[in-house]
C-alpha cells in the first residue's frame, strides 16, 4: 500500500520546498522504518530536537496519547518522555519533531542516534 504524506498545518505554512523534497526522497528509501530520521539539533535553550518521519503502515488509525519513545545512541538511552500527538490515519507517514528538554538528558548527545518506541 502507497503512503500518504500528512503535513502539520504548523509544517504546511512554514515547510521549505527543498525540505518538503528531502522528505519526500526519503519516504522512497526507508519505506519500511517505523521512524525515517530526518534532523537532530539543539534548540537556544540546548533541548534537544529530533524529527523523524512518523509511519503508520497498518489499515487502522494510529492513536498517539502519551506514548513512550526513546532517543539511543549507540545503545545507551540518552533521553525519555512521552508524547502525544495527532492521530496517524491509515497508510499515513508525517514528519513530527520530538522535543527532549535539556533536563531529561542523560549525557551530551553527538545527534547519531535514533528515536524508538520505548514499550
Amino acid at each position: 500500500m502507497v503512503q500518504t504524506l500528512m503535513l502539520h498545518p504548523a509544517w504546511e505554512k512554514t515547510i521549505d520546498p527543498n525540505d518538503l523534497s528531502q522528505i519526500q526522497q526519503l519516504l522512497q528509501q526507508e519505506p519500511d522504518q517505523r521512524f525515517i530520521p530526518y534532523r537532530k539539533a539543539f534548540n537556544h535553550r540546548d533541548d534537544l530536537l529530533v524529527t523523524v518521519i512518523v509511519q503508520n503502515r497498518s489499515e487502522h488509525p494510529e492513536e498517539w496519547e502519551e506514548r513512550p519513545l526513546a532517543y539511543v545512541e549507540k545503545g545507551q538511552t540518552i533521553a525519555e518522555k512521552n508524547f502525544s500527538i495527532h492521530t496517524l490515519p491509515p497508510f499515513t507517514s508525517m514528519p513530527w519533531t520530538f522535543i527532549f528538554e535539556k533536563g531529561l538528558l542523560n549525557g551530551q548527545p553527538e545527534l547519531r542516534g535514533l528515536l524508538i518506541e520505548n514499550i
